[in-house]
């Protein structure tokens, strides 16, 4: 299970306490999660509240892995993020994997933004976005916010062209978008920039989030 743990763990690009649920307020996004192995593992959602220069994101990622019938992974992670303009100005969020709850607070502290863990405290530059891709907007970043752990890691973001691309059988003309950090991810967009997709590789293995569900509340 070590190899599969480290693929589902990155479902956290896609990562307030452990009962919390997005409110459904605003623009709401569920994804389905495809593993080319597993199959369909789970759902994820992006609940996007706009309010003058304040944007609430409000997500939720559920993952069961099964095998003959028995859970033998699990994941559940739950997080807001707080954004003033194009900048994130706060952050929380809890993963619980198997059993194991992870905490990860954010702020912005002047200049910087201040990301709490179980590891204490770290000063990121002011500029980081988490590893969400609700927007375009959050990949123009050269640090991004690991959701799942709080770890900030250096991040390059290449591409923005419009190419075909095959997803859950059907092929769309999107904007693709390449980020190389700690893995290799992508992200599609469509021409109004609605996140259509995003994808998580890892020794190989790509993990797909999938749009299944738009509607605003």
């Amino acid at each position: 299970m070590s190899r599969l743990t480290s693929l589902l763990a990155c479902a956290a690009l896609i990562t307030v306490c452990a009962g919390f649920r997005p409110a459904l307020a605003g623009d709401v996004y569920e994804y389905r999660i495809e593993h080319p192995l597993y199959g369909e593992i789970g759902t994820y959602t992006n609940v996007v509240d706009h309010s003058g220069d304040v944007t609430d994101v409000r997500s939720e990622l559920h993952i069961a892995v099964r095998i003959v019938g028995v859970v033998v992974y699990r994941q559940e992670a739950q997080r807001v993020e707080r954004w003033r303009n194009d900048r994130l100005v706060g952050f929380d969020g809890v993963t619980i994997t198997n059993g194991n709850r992870v905490e990860v607070h954010g702020a912005a502290r002047g200049s910087n933004f201040a990301v709490t863990t179980p590891r204490g405290t770290v000063l990121a530059p002011g500029n980081i976005h988490p590893s969400n891709p609700w927007s375009p907007m959050v990949l123009n970043s050269q640090v991004m916010l690991s959701t799942r752990t709080g770890a900030v890691i250096p991040a390059r973001v290449s591409g923005g062209e419009e190419a075909s691309v095959s997803l859950g059988g059907n092929t769309l003309r999107l904007r693709q978008y390449e980020i190389d950090s700690d893995k290799r991810q992508f992200a599609w967009f469509d021409d109004r920039g609605v996140p259509m997709a995003f994808r998580t590789v890892e020794d190989g293995t790509p993990i797909d989030f999938i749009l299944s569900q738009a509607r605003t509340e």
